[in-house]
This record gives C-alpha cells, sequence and structure tokens, in this order.
C-alpha cells in the first residue's frame, strides 16, 4: 500500500479557489468565528461520591485553559450548587479561585436525606459556551435512619445494545471496524461480554469480546443483500440485535495507529459521476484551532493520508469530512496521546506520631522553578464511596469532546498502557459523533454576554451627597480605602472586591473639617446571586447502586460533633493567629506590637500610644499633627504613616484615633525604606476588621451595608465522630481525610497527616497539577499494619 504523507504545512493549507454559496470553503472562517473566544473547563476534585448525612463533602476545583490546558489566570469566582433529585438547589457555595484552584467544604446537614444529589462548579464565563465545560457529577447520601428506601430492587434485564460502524458508515464491500458497547438501563456495560456475528443465513463471520465497561470492537466486511446480527447471551437469557448503518453507498473512513504516525483510509462508493467528481474537504480540529486539507476521489475510491502525530494536537482531534455543499459526511475522534504527560505518585512513606499518621510521596519529572497544586482524599482501603467516573485528565481532555456519559473514564487516563489506548480508540468509535455540532459551528457562534469574573463589584450611589470624601473599611481581604470622588459625581465603584462569609462593606462620610458622620448612599453588588449556568443539561452516569448494611443505623454519633467541631475551630483559629503573628513579623522592618482583646492599651486615644514611642503628637482642637522626638533628617521629622495599608497625606483622620479597633503597629524608626519622607520614621498601622466592624469607627458614623453574595471561607475538613470505625459500614463508606492544598517542595515531595483509626490500610485518591500543565493522578494503596 501506498502512503502519501501529509505534513503540517499541508494541513494548514487554505483554500484560494472561487467559493460557492452553502460550501465547504465556509467551514473554516465559521470555526475560527466559533473559536474565536477562549475557553476555560473545570474539574472538581469531591473527597469522595457516597456520603453519609453529617459529614462533609470536600472538594477542590481546578479550572483551566480548554486549549493550552495551563491554569485559568483569568476566573476568580466558581460557582458550586448541590441539586437535589427534581433539580431544586440545596445547597450553594461561591469559591475563590487563586492561580486556577479553590476549595471548601459542604456539610451534609439535616436537608439532606437518604437519594441521589448533582454536584456542579462553573464560571460565569462557561455561561457564554454551548459546550460542557462545566464541572458535573451525581453524589449519593446515605441517611442511616432512613436506609430502607434505597434497597436494592429486582428489576427486569434490559439490554441497550449498539454497534456502530467507525465514523459512521460501513459500505458494502469495505473492510469495517465496528465499536461494541452493550450497557443496562443505568448506563453500566456488562464487563467482558463475549459474542458472535451471524449473518441472516445463520453463519458465524466474526466474534467479539468486551472489556471491563462493556466496550470492544470486531472486523466486517458487509456483502450484498446479508443482514447482520450479533448473539449474546446476559443472565440465561439470549439477545440477537440488527447489525445496521450498512449502505450502498457512501464514504468510511478507517484510522490506522502507526507508531508515531497516524493513518487515514477513506474509501467511497458512488453511484453517479457528479457524486464521484465533486470536492470534499477534510478537517482535523480540537475546538480552538482548525487544519485542513482537500480530498478527492476523482481517481481513485481510496485515498490515503498520513499524519506525523506531532503535526495533530495533544489530547482529541476531531477528525470530519465535508461534502461540496459543507455538510459533514463523517466525524472520527482520535486521541493522540503525544504531548500529554502524567504522573504517578511514588511509593508513600508513613511516620507515626501519637494518634497522627503522617505520609511523604513524591511525584518524579517535578521543574521546581513552575508553579504545582494537589489534593489528596483519604479513605478506607476497602472503600465503596469513591465511585467517580472521571479523574482531574479525563474530565478536561475528554469529556468537553464527547456526547455521551462515559463509565470510568479514569481508567483510560491512569496508568496508562498500550491497552489502556487501544481501549480508549474503542470507546471513541462507539462516541460516534462529537459534541461539537457543525450546524450550530457554521450558524450560532457564542457570544460574549458573561463576562470573567474577578471578586465582587460594589457600586455606591449617593441619595445626599455633602462631601466628596469617604472611607471604606478593610475586610479580611480587602484594605481600607479613602475615596475622593469629583464634585459633580454621582456615584463611584470598585472592582476586586472578596468579602467571605458574614463580611459586610462598611462605609463612612466625612466632612471638610475631617469629622464622621452616616453616609446617605445606596450600595449594590455585582454578582448579588449564584447565577442559573443555563445550558442544555448533559446525561450523567449515577453511582452504582450501593449496599446498604444493617450497621447503617449505627453508623455515627452526631450529637456534640459540631460542639466538637467549633471548639477545634477555636483552637485551629488560636494556631493560625500564631503562625500570622510570627510572619509578620519576620516580614516587618521595625518593631511590632500586637494589641489583644484584654490588653489595656486599647482604652488609649493613638495620640497617647505615639507619645510614649518616641514622639511629640498634637491631638487637639480637631487636628492631628506629630513629630519624631529624634528625627533622622533635619528637613523632616514628620513620620510617614499607612493605615491598613494606605500612605496617609491628611493625618486628620488620626484625630481621637481609638485604639479599640487596632491589630497591630510597626514603628520603624530609621525610615528604611521610605527614602526623604521616613525622616520621622516609619508608621504602619493596621486596624482589625472584626473590631471595626462592632466597635464603629468615629461612633455610629460607619454604616453597614449587607453583602447577599460572599465568598465561602476554606474551612478545615472535619468527619463526624464514627461509632465504629473497625465496622464494615465505615470501611465501605466512611471517610479518613481530605487535603485539597498539598504543595510539592523543590525535590517534588508532599506531605500530609490524617487520624490514625486503626486500620491495616488506607487510599489515597491524588489528583493535581505539576510543572504549570501536566497532570497527576494516582490512586495508591498506604499499608499502616
Amino acid at each position: 500500500m501506498k502512503y502519501f504523507f501529509c505534513t503540517l504545512a499541508v494541513l494548514t493549507t487554505l483554500f484560494t479557489h472561487a467559493q460557492n454559496p452553502g460550501s465547504f470553503e465556509d467551514v473554516l472562517p465559521a470555526f475560527e468565528a466559533y473559536s474565536e473566544l477562549p475557553r476555560e473547563v473545570a474539574f472538581v476534585h469531591l473527597n469522595k461520591s457516597v456520603y453519609i448525612k453529617g459529614e462533609g463533602i470536600g472538594f477542590k476545583a481546578y479550572v483551566l485553559d480548554k486549549d493550552t490546558k495551563k491554569r485559568s489566570l483569568e476566573t476568580k469566582n466558581f460557582y458550586c450548587t448541590v441539586t437535589d433529585s427534581l433539580g431544586k438547589v440545596v445547597k450553594q457555595q461561591l469559591i475563590r479561585i487563586e492561580n486556577g484552584v479553590g476549595s471548601g467544604v459542604i456539610r451534609l446537614d439535616s436537608t439532606f436525606t437518604t437519594g441521589t444529589y448533582h454536584f456542579r462548579g462553573f464560571t460565569n464565563w462557561m455561561r457564554n459556551f454551548s459546550e460542557p465545560n462545566y464541572f458535573e457529577q451525581v453524589l449519593t447520601v446515605l441517611d442511616p435512619e432512613k436506609t430502607e428506601e434505597i434497597a436494592p430492587v429486582e428489576t427486569e434485564l434490559s439490554v441497550d445494545a449498539q454497534f456502530l460502524p467507525e465514523s459512521g458508515h460501513a459500505l458494502v464491500g469495505v473492510n469495517t471496524n465496528f465499536g461494541a458497547i452493550i450497557k443496562d438501563d443505568k448506563g453500566f456495560g456488562f464487563p467482558f461480554l463475549e459474542g458472535e456475528i451471524v449473518s441472516d443465513d445463520g453463519d458465524v463471520v466474526t466474534g467479539f469480546k468486551l472489556n471491563a465497561f462493556g466496550i470492544g470492537r470486531f472486523l466486517l466486511i458487509p456483502e450484498q443483500g446479508k443482514d447482520y446480527y450479533a448473539v449474546f447471551r446476559i443472565a440465561n437469557k439470549d439477545f440477537r440485535i440488527p447489525i445496521g448503518y450498512i449502505e450502498p453507498q457512501g464514504v468510511t473512513c478507517t484510522l490506522k495507529d502507526l507508531r508515531d504516525k497516524l493513518g487515514l483510509i477513506l474509501n467511497a462508493r458512488f453511484n453517479n459521476k457528479w457524486q464521484k467528481d465533486q470536492d470534499f474537504m477534510l478537517s482535523i480540529h480540537n475546538g480552538d484551532s482548525i487544519k485542513a486539507i482537500d480530498i478527492s476521489f476523482r481517481d481513485n475510491p481510496k485515498v490515503v493520508k498520513v499524519f506525523p502525530k506531532s503535526d495533530l494536537y495533544p489530547g482529541v482531534n476531531v477528525i470530519t469530512l465535508f461534502d461540496a455543499s459543507g455538510t459533514p459526511v463523517l466525524e472520527r475522534l482520535y486521541f493522540n496521546h503525544e504531548g500529554i504527560v502524567i504522573h504517578e505518585a511514588t511509593a508513600p512513606e508513613i511516620n507515626f506520631a501519637a494518634d497522627s499518621v503522617r505520609v511523604s510521596f513524591s511525584v518524579e519529572g517535578l521543574d521546581p522553578k513552575y508553579w504545582n497544586s494537589l489534593s489528596v482524599s483519604v479513605l478506607p482501603e476497602r472503600t465503596e464511596a469513591q465511585e467517580s467516573h472521571h479523574n482531574l485528565p479525563s474530565y478536561t481532555l475528554l469529556n468537553p469532546y464527547v456526547r455521551g456519559p462515559v463509565e470510568k473514564a479514569s481508567y483510560y487516563f491512569s496508568n496508562i498502557t498500550p491497552r489502556k489506548i487501544y481501549e480508549l480508540d474503542n470507546l471513541l468509535i462507539t462516541q460516534g459523533w462529537s459534541s461539537y455540532q457543525w450546524n450550530t459551528v457554521r450558524n450560532k457562534p457564542p457570544k460574549y454576554l458573561f463576562d470573567f469574573e474577578k471578586g465582587l463589584t460594589y457600586k455606591v450611589t449617593f441619595n445626599e451627597k455633602r462631601t466628596n470624601e469617604y472611607f471604606i473599611s478593610p475586610t479580611l481581604y480587602n484594605d481600607s480605602e479613602f475615596v475622593t470622588v469629583g464634585e459633580e459625581q454621582k456615584f463611584f465603584s470598585r472592582d476586586n472586591f472578596f468579602p467571605i462569609n458574614d463580611e459586610k462593606l462598611g462605609v463612612a462620610a466625612i466632612d471638610k473639617n475631617g469629622t464622621w458622620y452616616p453616609p446617605r448612599v445606596f450600595v449594590q453588588f455585582k454578582p448579588s446571586f449564584v447565577p442559573n449556568l443555563g445550558l442544555n443539561e448533559v446525561s450523567l452516569l449515577g453511582n452504582r447502586e450501593n449496599r446498604i448494611l444493617k450497621e447503617a443505623e449505627e453508623t455515627t454519633a452526631f450529637e456534640g460533633f459540631y460542639e466538637v467541631q467549633m471548639l477545634d475551630e477555636v483552637l485551629l483559629l488560636e494556631e493560625s493567629k500564631k503562625k500570622r503573628i510570627e510572619k509578620i513579623r519576620n516580614k516587618a522592618i521595625g518593631r511590632v506590637e500586637f494589641f489583644e482583646d484584654n490588653d489595656w492599651r486599647r482604652n488609649m486615644w493613638l495620640s497617647t500610644y505615639l507619645s510614649s514611642r518616641g514622639y511629640i503628637v498634637n491631638d487637639n482642637s480637631g487636628t492631628f499633627s506629630i513629630v519624631a522626638r529624634t528625627p533622622n533628617s533635619l528637613n523632616n521629622a514628620r513620620p510617614a504613616i499607612f493605615l491598613d495599608g494606605v500612605l496617609l497625606t491628611d493625618f486628620s483622620v488620626l484625630y481621637r484615633f481609638s485604639m479599640d479597633i487596632v491589630d497591630y503597629i510597626e514603628i520603624n524608626p530609621s525610615g528604611v525604606g521610605e527614602g526623604i519622607r521616613g525622616g520621622g520614621g516609619v508608621i504602619r498601622i493596621v486596624t482589625d476588621p472584626s473590631k471595626l466592624q462592632r466597635n464603629g469607627l468615629g461612633g455610629e458614623s460607619l454604616v453597614d451595608y449587607d453583602i447577599p453574595l460572599t465568598f465561602s471561607y476554606d474551612k478545615r475538613f472535619y468527619n463526624p465522630i464514627y461509632n465504629n470505625p473497625s465496622g464494615e459500614f465505615f470501611n465501605s463508606f466512611g471517610a479518613i481525610d481530605w487535603h485539597p492544598n498539598v504543595v510539592l517542595d523543590t525535590e517534588g515531595k508532599g506531605e500530609f497527616s490524617f487520624l490514625n483509626y486503626g486500620l491495616p490500610a488506607v487510599k489515597l485518591f491524588i489528583e493535581g497539577i505539576v510543572n504549570d500543565r501536566e497532570f497527576v493522578t494516582d490512586v495508591v494503596e498506604v499499608k499502616i499494619q
């Protein structure tokens, strides 16, 4: 057989001959318009997929650029919703995304009961597109008091068997690959099923054997005038399913994997000369970029093209043949592993400390100059609670390109072998057309309706304006701000606002004399609610029906659990405070003093405190002035003063400034780092947002405005107290720990710890990104005893 090599230069050739209305030449510019806007794709690593009421859903969101597979740096807002079987939203959260990742915990409280729920995660930007770039997964919740509701029920055997020719067409007399997929009524394949293909005269033509997920392939050369059937047996029941899609004319496509090249064989059968003489176009795209070449069957009904895999796109390649009118004739999906890097974890090492197990593991091939982030779920060795069908690479590399759900897609993207590569190609044969609908591509390009969101935006509109000076109180992630507006200005607004939980926006007005008073303003926030994704629903595979054990009724002890959790959070907060104080003092140039709630100095004015720290302060008659007793400069004894990171040019705001709202003060008498303006030293005053909100700045001048939608704080993951952590129910459905933010050091090593439940072994479910765009996915068993 003679092969014609087609290089990248040929593939990207555009067509220069005259365009006809409704021709394939419209496809390329239409695709370019359709793919002009960049896409994001999201994956959410859930700590498991089967939960006990009272537990928490620990999750970490990975938001990637769909084309480059690097983390998206555009989006900061990530919406998470949990809906029940009727589509009603039961829980929702707004999560902050930093460097493409963010995490959270959703507690399965009294709102939940035994049943099926859907977890969905998306960004505002994803709402511009019809492709399934968002994340969605089915969850099962077990209520120990209502386990009888989901006891397995015997149902009549239902079989969905499909036998699909490669690229969607089979021609009489042409050797054709058929993908075989046989599933039950829930969408799960019948594993390792074997069958035969017989003709209508009873002859056995060939046989087939399916993999663990009910997928396989077989070769068939259909003969004129014959019908074919697949015969197989399930649960002592015989099936005879007709093989359709056999046509007398048309075009078929067969792919041949030639190691570092991909062979493409096109066979055509036409009944008239017009069909034979028409021009065709073959395109290859990945959703972002497209390449194309001319195809003609005038001289030979068989056309063979060979492409170096280096000229294909890493990941899914959508291969489509168009006829002269621009109608897609056939389509074939191919996954190119070249350029895709998926790492595994090395064998972990463990150490014991008190009642905890310390685990360390490595990822080989790590380049320390690149960003990395991983998440790890720790579950019992015999767990049945992790039934997710996807991992990070399968959801971002495969899922956006296929129309139907894929059972255990993660199988094809972990511990990859030649056998798994072959099985993935069988899967793609059975998928048929890609998720990209050419009618939509050509006629309905996406519209830019929804922005990349980077925090909240607030708009302060003046109902009555008596001043041009305003003060905005600080929050945990936003500094305080003094705002000066123009005389004719009717409002001011700010972006990149990141309030968390119950934080409020505090606004005060300041008159010309420096007096603070309550403003008369109207405040609006955007976004103010979790939006509706508004895209077509995609079909999902749920979890297999779980066996419910008698121990379920005595699974957990929730009484007092939340009190214990609150105590732990208090202790955790104290530990965080100590680390924060140490970090601030290590970075400071001058001396830093913190002011706890019971500090007697909180009853002072700021002027009194600074007078005891080497400054001469005048705090009378509505004015505040300050000079250093021993300045560094003869020309300037006035210190540079920063309030919550803002350099003050007017000290009137410090008049009668109460110490009861101060978190800490750093005094640097030398003025190092501030040049000539630091002649009197540098004073940095940082207020405590919680005290500022509670006590108010300037009495009742600061008005708090409720924020309808805030970011959820990344809480620590807690487990309830399991009554019997050595019992069968805990080993099947319990959770041990969840670590959403594991960062590898420069040697590629990561560490974390978990409570020692006395189990002989545990499993680690690891997901993440290293080297900026390479994946880590692994399931590792760790022996404890």
